[in-house]
């Protein structure tokens, strides 16, 4: 019993941003939603997903509690005449063989829209995701701060500088 205690300590004092999940081909690193102010009416999730597959996928959709928000979408910020301007992948997200699609601040992202409540660091909650080949799971994302969320991007994109609006694709 000792053990299963000293186990159970361990594993809840590793930071939850650090989780990876294998969905088939699909490999799920560092889901966060990002930490909101009492009545926010959206919030963004971010987390990486590799495709270590020899085909393509895509993630279609998202859902989380509804009473937690009322939908999820998939996002996109990109600059346009210098302006960042924000739009819904209605088509989904990417996912080529043998590459890495990273969904961080000022890029692709989950948005969490109509929120039914605020978003507070140290909790968690449950997303599932929908992938067009692989098909659904779903994730514990910890809620985390703005700074504790580009940290985990910065290491995301291996240190590189935060995306200009276009979710960063690597190879």
């Amino acid at each position: 019993m000792r053990a299963i205690l000293t186990a159970l300590a361990v594993t809840l004092a590793l930071p939850a941003a650090a989780e990876t999940v294998t969905l088939g081909d699909l490999v799920i690193t560092r889901p966060a939603l990002r930490a909101t102010p009492p009545a926010a009416p959206v919030a963004a999730g971010f987390l990486s997903v590799e495709n270590t597959g020899a085909m393509e996928d895509k993630l279609i959709g998202a859902d989380i509690d509804p009473a937690v928000a009322g939908m999820v979408q998939l996002h996109q910020m990109a600059m346009a005449d210098g302006v960042m301007q924000m739009s819904e992948m209605t088509d989904g997200i990417l996912l080529p063989p043998g590459a890495k699609v990273d969904l961080v601040p000022g890029g692709l992202h989950l948005m969490l829209m109509q929120m039914t409540q605020p978003l507070e660091p140290g909790q968690a909650h449950d997303v599932t995701l929908s992938f067009e080949k692989a098909g659904e799971i779903t994730l514990a994302m910890p809620v985390l701060t703005l700074a504790e969320i580009r940290e985990a991007a910065a290491e995301m994109l291996d240190g590189m500088e935060m995306p200009e609006g276009e979710g960063e694709l690597s190879r």
